[in-house]
């Protein structure tokens, strides 16, 4: 039975989807026995075409909310009418593909896997204020989250019934469905019930909170012992945070914002607990 990759973009974050997402995993990643779809919140008609072109199939989805939660919707309702082994959920505004992920579909199968950074949850009461969750959802979560480790929801993997459940119970659990955040604890409190498997960097080096040091040559990231690192994930909510400037893929992209960098490394490598960005 094939794989799939799903992804979301609208027009803002349609150009780099087209040119350094949708183009890494072209050239990088075995396709042979993976679908690939992009969940259209509002591409152009140019964007359109140009992932048409690439034979990668498109479902266009209504936007009355924000699009890293209401995309758990519309996720639901493809696998409920769809058959896959394994589903690979994958950010692809912020997200580029060095090598190929082949084996992450084989690996630990069974269960649902996400990579863990290496900072840790503050009190739900703090990061996201009354209308985000239902009180008594919201109490269930913070007792669970307390200090445990940020699984990051730019990459979450396994079998398509629990990627199926996993996604119509995120939606549900997120009451205000307008702002950008709060799918991600709503991720973590079902993972962490539920139980997953950590992935290992290499399937999601998110650069800032991963602990792990990395350097940048001719455009490639690579870890400390020089392997090429397979999926790079340059997340930080808003651009200010994000640690890369110019980021893409191609050897004229890519430069270390240093202060960012060491500031956001910095909170990494104490643990220090997450703020709401």
């Amino acid at each position: 039975m094939k794989n799939i990759i799903i992804t979301s973009s609208d027009e803002k974050y349609g150009k780099f989807l087209i040119n350094h997402w949708l183009k890494s995993l072209k050239e990088n990643v075995d396709l042979s026995n993976v679908d690939v779809l992009v969940l259209d919140y509002g591409l152009t008609k140019k964007q359109r075409l140009a992932i048409l072109k690439q034979k990668v199939p498109i479902k266009k989805c209504k936007r009355d909310g924000h699009v890293v939660t209401i995309r758990y919707r519309d996720i639901y309702n493809f696998l409920s009418s769809h058959k896959y082994d394994q589903v690979l959920l994958i950010d692809s505004g912020d997200l580029i593909f060095q090598a190929d992920i082949s084996k992450m579909f084989s690996e630990n199968k069974e269960f649902l896997r996400g990579f863990c950074e290496k900072i840790t949850f503050l009190n739900l009461n703090t990061m996201y204020p009354k209308g985000f969750f239902s009180s008594d959802t919201k109490k269930k979560m913070a007792a669970l989250l307390k200090d445990k480790q940020v699984i990051n929801g730019g990459v979450i993997i396994g079998p398509q019934e629990k990627i199926r459940k996993l996604s119509k119970e995120v939606y549900s659990i997120v009451k205000n469905k307008k702002i950008f955040g709060p799918d991600q604890a709503a991720i973590n409190y079902v993972l962490y019930r539920e139980g997953f498997k950590k992935l290992r960097p290499d399937y999601n080096m998110v650069l800032t909170f991963s602990g792990v040091k990395f350097k940048v040559k001719k455009g490639k990231f690579y870890f400390e012992n020089g392997k090429l690192i397979p999926v790079v994930h340059n997340a930080g909510g808003s651009g200010f945070f994000r640690p890369i400037s110019k980021f893409g893929y191609g050897p004229k992209f890519n430069k270390r914002k240093k202060a960012i960098y060491h500031v956001m490394g910095g909170l990494a490598k104490t643990k220090t607990k997450i703020l709401k960005n």
